[in-house]
């Protein structure tokens, strides 16, 4: 595993000590889960915490001893909120300290970086307890993906997408091309919207 995906992940360990430092009494549940790329047996850990000043969450973060796989999950728990939220932060150039910054992002949140006109819709990353870094980094990881077959079937395409992961990139480290960029997260998922889609779907 890169260095880039370590950033990516979070240890359970870490999450506990950064949003829960001052909850010393929070129990942390592990129950043996499949490793779904080696098929081998790893350990789930779960803990049901609070973000001072946010609301609850449930944190599992996954360690496979046989092949090395990690991968962490958030989910908000307690009571959904009224309303949806919007967070932004600016981020100038050269500053390794903002993108450290820990990001928790819902499953049904939006990230948008207007500066490179791009959008991480929710469907795209999962509910996640990451850093501005991480989440930018795992997003041109993702693109990367697909350039081989892309190049083959639409080069002009896969030409564009090399061209705005350099940009990407870019923005992910202390080396982004313009003085500062804004990084958006847009959580919609208040109250109404879950009853609206209740109903769509009943």
């Amino acid at each position: 595993m890169d260095a880039n995906r370590e950033q990516i992940v979070v240890d359970v360990g870490s999450v506990v000590e950064a949003v829960s430092a001052d909850d010393g009494h929070a129990p942390l549940y592990s129950i043996e889960s499949l490793c779904m790329r080696c098929h081998e047996n790893g350990i789930t850990r779960f803990l049901l915490t609070s973000i001072p000043n946010f609301r609850k969450i449930l944190l599992s973060a996954f360690e496979c001893p046989h092949c090395g796989e990690r991968n962490n999950e958030v989910q908000f728990a307690g009571e959904i909120q009224p309303r949806g939220c919007c967070y932004s932060l600016e981020i100038p150039s050269g500053q390794q300290k903002m993108l450290n910054r820990q990001v928790v992002k819902a499953e049904s949140a939006t990230i948008k970086i207007p500066e490179l006109d791009f959008e991480i819709p929710p469907e795209a990353q999962r509910g996640s307890l990451s850093t501005v870094e991480g989440i930018l980094m795992r997003a041109a990881d993702e693109l990367q993906t697909l350039q081989e077959e892309r190049k083959k079937v639409a080069p002009e395409t896969a030409e564009a997408i090399d061209q705005f992961l350099v940009k990407l990139r870019a923005c992910a480290t202390e080396n982004q091309p313009s003085h500062l960029f804004l990084m958006i997260l847009l959580e919609t998922a208040s109250l109404k919207t879950r009853l609206h889609h209740h109903l769509i779907h009943h």
